[in-house]
């Protein structure tokens, strides 16, 4: 069958379209590749120089804090991933994110609180003891230390806030659990966070109108809070890494 002339001048423009596409993205692609900020790097500790360092209180020190990132890094990627609550994984991923960034933080605080001695009057640790040590932050770290002890690592294998929470619910329906499929096992048991979430507004906020509310609100608080401390840690790291560690790597 014949191809109309319009049809043909269709195909023409799609393809050149198509073409124009395909260029933006080998462009782009090829950006990413070149663009330092976005090039793979590693640094490597030859054995020989790990000998010499492994007794270095500022290398401890480093790598304990690296640990301290690691570990924030872990719970924000989360969140920043699945804040959106596109569907109800993401939901369950972000909350639990949420506890866990609780706990975290507040092992992160004792960690620097254990090394101060050696470093205060340093110009780069300077940022990490006010948030350690400024009463600015004493709730945030209060309701962060809450959260470590009940709600991040802990599920209640003493029978201290199941129970209790759940004879301070008012009578209503609430969604027990929820699922994207019928999978077994992938469902998300939402009540167990609702408690947990219910449980913490309690501890701090007992009979204000939505506990709830208060406590997302302080939940976005301890967000910014420890997205401060990595750039606190970052900081820190870097100056211990340009006095002690970076003649020895290669």
């Amino acid at each position: 069958m014949a191809v109309s002339k319009k049809r043909k001048g269709a195909d023409r423009r799609t393809g050149s379209t198509r073409a124009k596409v395909k260029q933006v993205l080998v462009k782009e692609k090829t950006k990413a590749e070149t663009d330092p900020a976005k090039k793979r790097w590693a640094r490597k500790l030859h054995s020989s120089h790990l000998m010499q360092l492994r007794n270095d209180p500022d290398f401890l020190t480093m790598i304990k804090i690296g640990r301290v990132m690691n570990a924030l890094n872990f719970c924000i990627t989360t969140i920043v991933s699945c804040k959106d609550y596109e569907n109800l994984t993401q939901r369950r991923q972000a909350k639990r994110a949420y506890f866990l960034l609780g706990g975290y933080v507040h092992q992160a605080i004792a960690l620097v609180d254990s090394i101060k001695g050696k470093y205060l009057g340093n110009e780069a640790f300077e940022p990490l003891r006010f948030l350690v040590l400024d009463y600015k932050y004493q709730n945030i770290r209060k309701f962060a230390k809450k959260m470590r002890n009940y709600t991040a690592f802990h599920l209640d294998e003493y029978d201290e806030t199941t129970r209790k929470t759940l004879a301070k619910l008012k009578p209503t329906t609430y969604t027990l659990m929820c699922g994207e499929d019928e999978m077994l096992g992938s469902h998300y048991f939402a009540f167990s966070d609702f408690l947990d979430l219910t449980f913490l507004g309690n501890a701090f906020w007992e009979g204000q109108d939505d506990v709830h509310e208060i406590a997302n609100g302080a939940i976005s608080e301890l967000c910014t809070y420890s997205s401060e401390f990595l750039m606190a840690c970052n900081e820190f790291q870097q100056m211990l890494w340009h006095t002690k560690v970076q003649e020895h790597v290669y």
